[in-house]
């Protein structure tokens, strides 16, 4: 046994090495807390308004799909219901309408540059546009304009600009231009009897 005053002093020293691991683990602790509030500190949370400014920044600048807007604000970090939250809101507002950008995107590229069904169907597709106003556009659309019209549009223009223009390289323009093989043939007929 030992003695009284040795147990004391071991008693002791076992007391002040926990007192010091103690001590430590504290330290320990508050260092990785001061860490990780400086880490969540360091980003503030977004605004709930920022994802609504940024795609009404967005809009301002060109005309946009629904598909369009919620690809912006998820690659910019929004998450899948605040996307759901502004594009609900603009679509209320009435920023936000797919049909009436399908309708306007159609007039403008036929007004530029002439082209077939197919063609205006894969661009229209391109920008995000759900496949049912797609097709509603395009009946719409080629009610109002006549596809040979533009078929001839392009077949005429290819002729002025290069006099000479061979049957083939208007064909394949035209159906690069999106042409069905039908309209094609009736453009190149009319072209030969002018």
């Amino acid at each position: 046994m030992l003695p009284t005053s040795e147990k004391l002093s071991s008693a002791r020293l076992y007391v002040e090495g926990l007192n010091d691991a103690r001590t430590l683990l504290a330290d320990f602790f508050s260092i990785l807390l001061m860490a990780v509030s400086r880490r969540v500190t360091s980003k503030p949370a977004p605004p709930p308004d920022q994802w609504m400014r940024l795609a009404v920044c967005a809009l301002a600048r060109s005309d946009r799909t629904t598909a369009q807007i919620e690809r912006m604000l998820a690659a910019k970090g929004a998450s899948p219901s605040q996307v759901r939250a502004v594009i609900r809101r603009l679509t209320s507002l009435r920023y936000l309408d797919d049909v009436a950008f399908a309708a306007r995107w159609a007039d403008r590229r036929l007004a530029r540059m002439p082209m077939g069904r197919a063609r205006l169907q894969e661009e229209l597709l391109a920008t995000g546009c759900p496949e049912h106003i797609v097709r509603a556009t395009l009946r719409a659309t080629y009610r109002k304009v006549n596809e040979q019209d533009l078929a001839m549009q392009v077949a005429t223009m290819a002729g002025q600009t290069t006099s000479a223009q061979t049957p083939s390289r208007v064909a394949r323009l035209l159906s690069q231009r999106g042409f069905d093989e039908d309209t094609i043939e009736m453009a190149l007929g009319m072209l030969n009897d002018q």
